[in-house]
């Protein structure tokens, strides 16, 4: 089941594309709203001060251009969870690597 978004008001995302294909996010912020916004999601006793959000495109932009909006990343590592010894990296070719692997 997906959580639902909380989605952080107070900021406007705008992007822009040139000609010559580069693109630019401009960003709008009122701050007193953004801030109220921020302050609410800091309820993380280990990383007090800290937020985590993420910025993500619309999939239509809205009828003022805005293109992308913003909301909080709720994920937090499982804090039952012990890496084992034998945990390996795998690389992109799917083959096991080792701390002796080379690169070349």
């Amino acid at each position: 089941m997906q959580e639902e978004k909380n989605y952080i008001n107070g900021i406007i995302l705008k992007e822009k594309t040139f000609d010559n294909g580069g693109t630019q996010l401009k960003v709008s912020i009122k701050l007193d709203e953004f801030f109220e916004q921020l302050k609410a999601c800091d309820q993380d006793k280990d990383f007090k001060g800290w937020i985590n959000c993420c910025i993500s495109r619309r999939k239509v932009p809205s009828d003022k251009g805005v293109t992308h909006y913003m909301f909080e990343d709720t994920w937090k590592p499982d804090p039952a969870y012990k890496p084992t010894g034998t945990d390996q990296h795998k690389s992109k070719h799917g083959a096991e690597e080792t701390k002796d692997d080379l690169p070349f």
